[in-house]
């Protein structure tokens, strides 16, 4: 299969479908998917972006030797696809230390964003949850940012999703202040 050829047929969950088929566990099938993510133009970069979040939680081996890639390109601020399916990303794997940091403050910007679409700042609180988890210094800000967005009612999903994180959040404080 060409991976970018397939990707550009159509915009559709069942296009996807073929692709994330195809490249299974393949690293090298992988790599050209990537590829794809990065470089191919906006129809393929989001069919290739809704793979790539699709198999990482798979698989997250696959997406391992990227993540500093996805770091970078998240900062050069691509399209919502790229955005939303990213975020996604890191919410399945371990988050390595390198990136730690460049991923909170991307996280932070979009939850504090009124223009950021729902689901990447539903994903991204998700991934500030497990930093706090490891630096529990940094929860009682996430947790002010969070509860903003659940008083403020956005929508249900993203209200559900906030006081989820909340729960969580605060005993992560609960525990970091008994230490």
């Amino acid at each position: 299969m060409d991976i970018e050829k397939q990707l550009s047929r159509e915009t559709s969950r069942s296009n996807w479908n073929k692709v994330i088929a195809y490249v299974g566990e393949d690293e090298e099938r992988f790599a050209e998917l990537i590829r794809i993510f990065f470089t191919g133009q906006q129809k393929t970069i989001i069919g290739a972006s809704q793979a790539v979040g699709v198999i990482s939680e798979k698989q997250p081996r696959l997406i391992k030797p990227y993540v500093v890639d996805l770091i970078g390109y998240l900062k050069s601020n691509p399209i919502d696809a790229v955005k939303r399916n990213t975020m996604r990303i890191f919410q399945f794997i371990d988050i390595p230390e390198e990136i730690e940091g460049d991923l909170f403050d991307i996280a932070m910007n979009y939850i504090k964003s009124i223009e950021t679409a729902i689901a990447i700042k539903a994903f991204s609180m998700t991934s500030l949850r497990k930093i706090c988890q490891k630096y529990p210094e940094l929860t009682q800000e996430v947790i002010f940012q969070i509860e903003i967005l659940v008083k403020e009612q956005v929508s249900a999903g993203l209200t559900s999703r906030g006081q989820h994180e909340l729960v969580k959040l605060n005993t992560i404080l609960e525990k970091s202040t008994q230490s």
